[in-house]
């Protein structure tokens, strides 16, 4: 049998609210105030008060429950009832059914009568509590309803003794396996639910013995350790692990005074070795971390913190105390994580709890950002915390270090002697700069362009993914004037530099948390950057030439016979720059284009690629994403704008009245609705999310039905929904009630900030097919792109007429039936092949390898081996090769590739030269290719970067009912793939 005693201060939380009304009595016509104050001595105070019974397992047989509750106030006669709560919690309305001083609808737990001044009354609440417990009743917790007092203190975070603080004392024993055995003696585990046994004997604490909290022996989560009394590792301070804020700093146990600033016990202050920019903002840095707890350091380069551990930092700006931020670990789980921001009272008596965030807080350029923005930067890694790590910890100044937390046994992994960035001093001090502000997010696992992570194994400046992804390597934003993401000896021409040193747009660095410029830090970087040297055997810039090695693949000049004589690059020169790209699938391959049987013969005039240009033919569009057209419609071409607009260019002109618009703004839930109908929201300004695909029904033209692929508002779900077209205007949809939308097919929770997957097209089987990304899950090996029954890392096969998975799809036991294709990282774009029905998947790769899998047409059932491989690759060192390999794979370290955006199989009219032929790019690269497949291999793989001269990032591909190819820019761009 196990005791919990569930109150602030103690494993479980207590949270309460105070509802009065300044009247003499209740009654049904009014309604009561929601307030933190206290009732005048005309009127009556009530406070709701729930208790979070996470500590007590589900289904548990609760053999005591007490609740305690201390008088702190004075009046001449008090008589306190206790009954059920009739509203939900999350409600911030009181509506009682009836509140009049003797009507209440009678759901009793307990009475208690109390005279003035006395100390603890405590009620026996042991069936509501079981009620709780098995989900028979829910939990709104429980009503305190005061007679008229001249002072009252029943708010718990309002009392300054712990003790005094309502309590819930709960005794339980549990079945989970359905048998007897030595914790469950006496309990019959026979029924539905474990129930006591009649005439059990064992031992069961008394209701005083509970609510005295002496036989309280739970296990503390935030601690390891038992917190029974005497215990060395107990820690009656602390707070317990509460995934809800509380609404005072005072309440977050970092002041044991805040109005001296006197710091609570077991609060540790620590300073970073490389600081985080802010806008200039003085900070300090305390953490909590629980008695007897140690930091798991067996990967220093990745802590595991303790359940239970707090952070706080502490901004000052131009002299004044602006904001104070919390962030703490109540759970084991990856994202158990709370962040949390408080903006201090311009009395400095306390801070108070902000989620919309506070712009120029107390007057100052300071701005405290809103909760979802933080974890835009400390949600890419597990660990969470920033300032936190072997990295940032070792030095020798003041506050805790990575030497004192070792001498003090807080470390699993001792490392006294700590590490530090490679090089110099000039560079050690860039390195660890770019680390600390760049590398939560510019990493393997996250964005692996450029990775500025340093490794604790990094010893020299060469060997770090700075050097090898930076140095003299093409950049993968779009910047005039950039040679390299780090130009070695030229800051100027550095992307690196030039995003640090911009400001107001997405492409300045830091993207979010800093409106001005880190003059200093920047200062670092240029100087270590000034003193590099090229990397041996790379004057020309290793990643600079990378598409000079193919680059003339589409720039043969054109013969006598016009565009489909010219040379090109086909015959045995074809794919000279990317001819590893095919390990998986076949050969890159040597033989001309004509020797193609799956895509179909150009006809033998046609001797290679044809010369190709980008014709733009709309500008000005707000991150676009996606270009499609309804069958048979020549004259429309539908655009989706990332935050949630269909845009339609109608004979070749950008209609400024959009076709729909559902924008819910960049936070989930939208904190400021954009449109009429907030639909779509994303995580966070620079997260994957949006509207991201649209696919027309086979019959659009008289059906008018659409679907659209978007993250939803309220918590960023992954939805898959119907819409129609106006039946009057078939330039805008349908926006009546209940066609926002007419149906929704996919409903899935997603939770990460990128890996959403996208696209929408029905297959030659007239099914609709949707690829859903896998949310970024890590450690990789966690990928619910394996999970069958999760429909994330996935191809989705729909039958739009049920909203049912066909026949034909994946199917067993717990086999999400939506299921076709699994084991995909984040398939951002696939496509059809109009003529065969080939299935085209290009996955966007994780650290290595980009790859694009072509699957004949109807083969489905296919694992393309996510997260065992990457490409035709194991992720990790000895695993057994499991999936299907790939057809095509760009390489990381080539420069080849970055981030694969997949394109089409050409079926239009205007370049017969390049019928039968599949043209897609990479958007980190910014590099263009194009290669036929016969059926079972890739055949004629030639890049054509040079050939479309365009340095702006792919975004998308796109196809008109004619079968003609566009290129969608996120830059705002629209191109139409033109012969020369």
């Amino acid at each position: 049998m196990v005791c919990v005693s569930i109150q602030r201060g103690r494993p479980g939380t207590v949270r309460d609210a105070t509802l009065w009304q300044n009247a003499p009595a209740w009654s049904d016509s009014a309604s009561p105030n929601l307030s933190t104050g206290s009732a005048g001595s005309a009127g009556r105070r009530r406070s709701v008060v729930q208790f979070d019974l996470s500590p007590v397992p589900t289904g548990a047989t609760v053999v005591s429950a007490s609740m305690i509750f201390h008088q702190t106030y004075k009046t001449e006669r008090s008589v306190i009832s206790v009954h059920r709560v009739v509203v939900p919690w999350e409600e911030r309305t009181a509506a009682w059914r009836s509140v009049g001083d003797s009507g209440f609808e009678r759901e009793s737990a307990a009475t208690i009568a109390a005279e003035a001044g006395v100390g603890a009354r405590a009620a026996d609440v042991s069936s509501l509590v079981q009620a709780w417990v098995l989900g028979t009743a829910p939990n709104h917790g429980v009503l305190l309803d005061e007679a008229t007092a001249h002072r009252t203190d029943l708010r718990s975070s309002e009392i300054g003794n712990v003790e005094e603080r309502p309590r819930l004392d709960v005794c339980y024993v549990t079945c989970s396996d359905g048998a007897r055995n030595g914790l469950e003696a006496g309990v019959d585990c026979g029924g539905p639910h474990c129930a006591p046994c009649s005439g059990a004997t064992t031992g069961t604490p008394s209701t005083g013995a509970a609510s005295t909290g002496a036989s309280s022996t739970a296990a503390s989560s935030s601690t390891g350790a038992s917190s029974s009394t005497g215990d060395p590792c107990a820690d009656p301070a602390a707070l317990p692990p509460d995934p809800s804020p509380p609404e005072r700093l005072s309440e977050t146990g970092l002041y044991a005074d805040i109005a001296t600033r006197s710091r609570a016990a077991n609060t540790l202050e620590f300073r970073p070795a490389f600081e985080l920019w802010s806008d200039g903002a003085a900070k300090r840095r305390f953490v909590y971390l629980p008695r007897c707890s140690t930091v798991d350091t067996s990967d220093m380069d990745h802590w595991s913190l303790p359940v239970g551990t707090r952070f706080w930092k502490e901004f000052r700006a131009e002299g004044v105390a602006v904001e104070t931020r919390l962030i703490h670990r109540f759970g084991p789980g990856i994202d158990d994580w709370l962040f949390a921001a408080y903006a201090w009272d311009p009395s400095g008596n306390d801070a108070f709890l902000v989620e919309d965030g506070v712009e120029d807080a107390r007057g100052t350029a300071h701005d405290i950002p809103r909760t979802e923005d933080c974890w835009e930067c400390h949600g890419k890694l597990p660990e969470r915390i920033l300032g936190f790590s072997a990295l940032q910890l070792s030095h020798h100044g003041p506050g805790e270090t990575i030497t004192s937390l070792s001498n003090a046994g807080r470390l699993t992994v001792p490392m006294p002697g700590g590490v530090r960035p490679p090089g110099d001093a000039t560079a050690a001090a860039a390195l660890g700069y770019l680390h600390v502000n760049c590398g939560n997010c510019h990493n393997s696992a996250g964005v692996a362009t450029l990775r500025t992570r340093l490794l604790a194994a990094n010893t020299t400046v060469e060997s770090t993914d700075i050097y090898t992804t930076g140095v003299g390597v093409t950049p993968s934003f779009w910047e005039p004037g950039v040679v390299h993401r780090i130009a070695a000896g030229d800051p100027e021409s550095s992307a690196v530099v030039r995003r640090m040193a911009h400001r107001g747009s997405r492409a300045q660095m830091p993207t979010i948390g800093s409106e001005a410029i880190d003059t200093a830090g920047l200062a670092t970087v240029r100087a270590w950057i000034e003193g590099l040297r090229p990397p041996a055997g790379a004057a020309s810039g290793a990643g600079s030439s990378a598409a000079s090695g193919s680059a003339s693949a589409g720039s043969g000049s054109s013969g006598a016979g016009g565009a489909c004589t010219g040379t090109g690059a086909g015959g045995g020169s074809a794919g000279t720059g990317s001819s590893s790209a095919s390990t998986g699938g076949g050969s890159a391959g040597t033989g001309s284009s004509s020797a193609s049987t799956g895509g179909g013969s150009a006809g033998p005039a046609c001797s290679g690629v044809p010369r190709l240009k980008l014709t733009q033919i709309a500008s000005g569009l707000e991150t676009p994403l996606f270009l499609t057209s309804p069958p048979g419609d020549t004259s429309r071409r539908f655009v989706l704008e990332k935050d949630g607009v269909v845009r339609l260019i109608k004979n070749g002109v950008l209609l400024s009245t959009p076709f729909l618009d559902l924008r819910g703004g960049t936070s989930c839930p939208p904190s400021h609705p954009a449109s009429a109908h907030p639909l779509v929201c994303t995580p966070s300004p620079t997260a994957e999310g949006g509207l991201l695909g649209m696919a027309f029904h086979p019959s659009y033209a008289t059906s008018g039905r659409f679907w659209l692929f978007y993250t939803a508002a309220p918590r960023g779900n992954v939805t898959i929904a119907e819409f129609r077209r106006s039946a009057t205007n078939p330039d805008v949809a349908d926006t009546s009630a209940g066609s926002l939308p007419v149906r929704t097919l996919l409903d899935a929770r997603h939770g990460g900030w990128n890996h959403v997957g996208g696209t929408l097209a029905f297959g030659p089987d007239g099914h609709l097919y949707a690829s859903v990304g896998d949310a970024a899950v890590t450690p990789y090996s966690t990928s619910p792109a394996r999970d069958l029954s999760s429909p994330l890392g996935k191809i989705l096969r729909i039958d739009v007429t049920t909203g049912l998975g066909p026949s034909g799809n994946l199917s067993g036991a717990g086999v999400n039936p939506l299921v076709w294709d699994h084991g995909l990282r984040n398939p951002w774009r696939f496509s059809f092949d109009r003529r065969t029905g080939d299935l085209y998947i290009a996955d966007v790769g994780q650290n290595a390898w980009e790859e694009l899998n072509i699957e004949p047409a109807g083969t489905g059932r296919r694992n393309y081996g996510w997260p065992t491989m990457e490409g035709d690759h194991c992720v990790s060192s000895g695993c057994s090769r499991v999936g299907v390999a790939p057809a095509v794979e760009h390489g990381h370290s080539s420069g080849e590739g970055g981030s694969i955006t997949g394109g089409h199989v050409y079926r239009g009219s205007a370049i017969p030269c390049l019928q039968g032929r599949y043209v897609y790019g990479d958007y980190g690269t910014h590099r263009f290719w194009t290669l036929r497949w016969d059926g079972g291999a890739v055949r004629d793989h030639v890049e054509i970067t040079a050939d479309l001269a365009s340095s702006l990032p792919a975004a998308s591909f796109g196809e008109d009912a004619a079968g003609e190819l566009y290129v969608v820019m996120l830059t705002g761009e629209v191109f139409r793939i033109d012969p020369r």
